[in-house]
């Protein structure tokens, strides 16, 4: 049992040895130069590690937002055309109703075959050939349904034929 104790003492002495020579040369060193609390303790040091922080933080954030901020624009931009096409679906839907009408297949009898009802006088009005090819030039139809005709195509023209045109035409 002698031989145990004398064993730990030994380690406690040993311990005890090395924690003053700790101690005494690398801690009182330490403290005298104080670099580690010099620089990372210092007000500006910690302003700027702050501050990058803070910086390093708002980047992720800022690029959420921004996405959001599309996809709410996208969303609302959906919306509108959504709305667009609802209210031409209506007018389509009131246009074949108006096809399918007995009101319809009269006018166009009327119109295109000349005919018409017992007891009423039929009077015919001719156009020019000019008038009547200058009336389906200009696009004018019986039907005036909002979106029904097709917008033409704008041609875009280069910039020195716009001056060309501008000069001498």
């Amino acid at each position: 049992m002698a031989r145990n104790y004398f064993g730990l003492f030994k380690f406690k002495l040993c311990f005890a040895s090395l924690a003053d020579y700790w101690y005494n040369n690398i801690m009182t060193n330490w403290r005298k130069n104080n670099y580690f609390k010099k620089i990372f303790f210092n007000q500006k040091f910690l302003a700027w590690l702050g501050l990058s922080v803070i910086i390093l933080i708002s980047f992720p954030f800022a690029k959420n937002t921004l996405k959001q901020y599309r996809i709410n624009k996208e969303i609302s931009e959906l919306k509108k055309e959504i709305g667009a096409l609802q209210n031409k679906n209506i007018d389509l839907k009131n246009f074949v109703s108006y096809l399918a009408s007995d009101q319809f297949a009269e006018e166009q009898a009327r119109l295109n075959l000349g005919l018409k009802k017992p007891g009423e006088e039929l009077t015919v009005i001719k156009m020019a050939a000019s008038d009547t090819l200058a009336a389906t030039s200009s696009g004018a139809t019986i039907f005036n349904i909002p979106g029904y005709e097709k917008n033409r195509p704008v041609v875009k023209q280069s910039n020195p034929k716009k001056w060309l045109n501008y000069f001498f035409k």
